[in-house]
């Protein structure tokens, strides 16, 4: 009897520990599976990340190299051949996402080509900051070399020019009154003065242009007006300072290039005092002051 109640009492024990077993093999296989579901999950998470990050930063470097265009041939040049690498790049990072592979290695794949992406912006970036510090130093040695021959081109025409300049020398200054008979004779008297006569000559020059040449003659009183009466032709020029400068007399002359001698005359029509002292006697061709002289009256 005894050992009947035993022999239960073992099956019981047995069962509950047969149940006990399946209880945990449940627990550890739902578990077992939720941690297989949440890794798959996981690694299809990273792999979005990683293509969104890839895919980010192949926009960002072209981007970022494509904004160089258009500054130098040279440089235009750089940029499609860095366009074309990354094309290749772009193709192999398409053919990775549309791939049946499992996530883990498509994972790994992406960011290897992402890698290699910087890695390539990199390596551009360096050869496009060479490239415009060498086109930045030709700029500026070419913008040196531009403005030396401009200043030596300036120098040698303010030389030219400076050196064409017409001299004038030699002023021989007579001073005449006028007869009843409308004819002239040489005094020394101011008050007694009708005319000025101004001689003088220009010298030559290999380097000045020959042909048509404007000669002003200035003469300034002793009071420091310019003498000049616009009826007989007195009026202004322009001197090579731009100031206008007001003229007593004036003729054309056909400039050779050999020194050649002309006088100017200056006479006034009314019956006038001159005043007595020094005259600046001056000589203008084509605006520039070409010599200078004074005269005494009494």
């Amino acid at each position: 009897m005894e050992n009947n109640e035993d022999q239960k009492k073992s099956k019981g024990t047995l069962w509950i520990i047969l149940l006990l077993i399946s209880a945990v093999l449940n627990i550890y296989q739902w578990r077992n599976h939720t941690t297989t579901i949440n890794s798959y999950e996981e690694k299809v998470d990273t792999l979005i990340i990683e293509r969104v990050n890839v895919e980010k930063e192949l926009s960002e470097t072209k981007s970022e190299l494509n904004k160089y265009q258009g500054i130098s041939a040279n440089l235009d040049s750089l940029l499609n051949e860095a366009n074309d690498s990354i094309s290749i790049l772009e193709v192999n990072i398409k053919r990775i996402t549309r791939s049946n592979k499992n996530a883990m290695i498509a994972n790994e794949e992406l960011k290897k080509q992402l890698g290699d992406l910087q890695k390539l912006r990199d390596e551009y970036l360096t050869k496009i900051d060479e490239l415009m510090t060498a086109n930045k130093q030709l700029t500026e040695e070419k913008q040196q070399l531009t403005s030396t021959v401009e200043n030596l081109s300036k120098n040698l025409e303010s030389t030219v020019n400076t050196a064409s300049i017409l001299k004038a020398e030699y002023f021989k200054t007579q001073s005449f009154k006028r007869r009843g008979s409308g004819k002239f004779t040489e005094s020394s008297l101011a008050k007694r003065t009708h005319k000025l006569n101004v001689c003088f000559d220009i010298l030559d020059n290999k380097i000045a242009k020959t042909g048509e040449r404007t000669v002003y003659l200035k003469i300034t009183e002793p009071g420091g007006k310019v003498m000049g009466n616009r009826s007989e032709g007195s009026n202004s020029f322009k001197a090579a300072s731009g100031e206008e400068t007001l003229f007593t007399a004036s003729t054309s002359v056909s400039y050779t290039g050999a020194k050649q001698n002309i006088c100017i005359a200056y006479e006034e029509q009314k019956d006038k005092m001159f005043p007595s002292g020094t005259y600046l006697i001056e000589a203008y061709v084509d605006g520039n002051l070409a010599g200078a002289s004074s005269y005494v009256m009494k």
